[in-house]
């Protein structure tokens, strides 16, 4: 047996054998990376972070929702193993059953006419000055196809080979799985690093970008810089570029910053950064409102963030181009940028196009 197909196959035991048991688990592949990383642990050794920590110095996976007021931020205190390490017999051992029953899917979606209204509702509020960005979501929910888990990782793994590609089962069962191209914070003790991710056309788009899209890329950035110079620190903006991701491309600003950080300053940074306006808008606040207001559907942990923290650093990105699933169902999260000269239609189009990131692994 080749290195990859025994990888995979150690991955696809350690799937099962975390889903049989109900044990909260979680996997990953880094932006560009080749090795797959999977952990688990007992429900009872999860660990519920507060809204605005980061956790001491222990090893392990994050995993927080959008709104970490609403809902828990998970940590998992173990060590992110390459699955080339996973002993075979260790993963049989997760054999005991959590009682616990699996938590219901809601069903019903935003069709366009509600989409087009949110949407009017929310670029009316921008005319009067109340916003300058807001970023509407909607979701997709389908029928699950008959496809495990592990093959819809790693089709994403295969597919998307520059994106944050994660798997995270909770407890109740519900699974979150994605190809994210936003890193929202990554430090490796000498430099953190994050970037201003916003702006969407398709991919391969002739001629400039639009007005609008160049003025809300820039919102984000500017957004970004005033929030790590709040912290004390002296961000050096990059040149933005155009940023291929899937079906889409968007507008990148790569924004850093030099030195030691520790975990106190880090978490302060984060709390500073999370929601940037590429998820949420601008004021970040007021956007929060209005988000809550209009949107018909909670986001969960989708436009949260998540990823491994560590000895070698902390790497969080933003969950996006993700999916909710459970036994029956799978759930699209998909979401658009909208300033004050945003057509609905356009916008609706984009998610369309987002949303092909996932649907085009879920139908092979």
């Amino acid at each position: 047996m080749s290195g990859a197909s025994s990888a995979i196959s150690l991955l696809r035991q350690a799937f099962e054998q975390s889903l049989a048991a109900r044990f909260p688990a979680f996997a990953f592949r880094l932006p560009g990376g080749h090795t797959f990383y999977w952990g688990a642990c007992a429900v009872d050794r999860l660990v519920t972070l507060g809204a605005d920590r980061l956790p001491d110095e222990e090893e392990g996976f994050l995993f927080a929702p959008f709104d970490r007021e609403a809902l828990p931020t998970f940590f998992f205190p173990v060590r992110p193993a390459p699955v080339e390490e996973l002993d075979p017999a260790t993963l049989k051992a997760l054999v005991t059953p959590v009682a616990e029953a699996e938590e219901a899917m809601p069903l019903a979606d935003t069709d366009y006419p509600s989409y087009e209204r949110q949407a009017q509702t929310l670029v009316e509020a921008m005319a009067r000055g109340e916003l300058r960005k807001a970023v509407l979501s909607r979701t997709v929910t389908l029928p699950r196809p008959a496809v495990s888990d592990v093959e819809l990782f790693v089709r994403l793994a295969a597919r998307y080979p520059a994106a944050f590609v994660s798997w995270v089962h909770l407890p109740g069962g519900s699974r979150w799985i994605g190809a994210t191209p936003e890193t929202l914070l990554d430090y490796d003790g000498r430099e953190l690093s994050t970037m201003a991710l916003a702006g969407t056309r398709r991919a391969g788009s002739p001629g400039e970008w639009g007005q609008k899209e160049q003025d809300e890329q820039q919102i984000v950035a500017d957004s970004i810089v005033a929030s790590l110079a709040g912290c004390g620190l002296a961000p050096v903006v990059g040149t933005r570029f155009t940023r291929k991701a899937a079906q889409v491309e968007h507008l990148c600003t790569p924004v850093s910053v030099e030195g030691h950080l520790d975990r106190e300053l880090l978490t302060r940074v984060l709390s500073a950064l999370h929601p940037t306006p590429a998820v949420g808008g601008y004021p970040k606040a007021a956007a929060k409102e209005w988000i809550d207001r209009v949107e018909a559907h909670r986001r969960r942990y989708y436009s949260g963030f998540l990823g491994p923290i560590g000895g070698n650093g902390v790497h969080l990105f933003v969950n996006l181009r993700c999916m909710e699933m459970n036994k029956t169902h799978v759930r699209l999260y998909v979401g658009g940028g909208l300033t004050a000269q945003s057509l609905p239609a356009s916008e609706w189009s984009e998610t369309e196009a987002k949303a092909q990131t996932l649907l085009s692994v879920l139908n092979g």
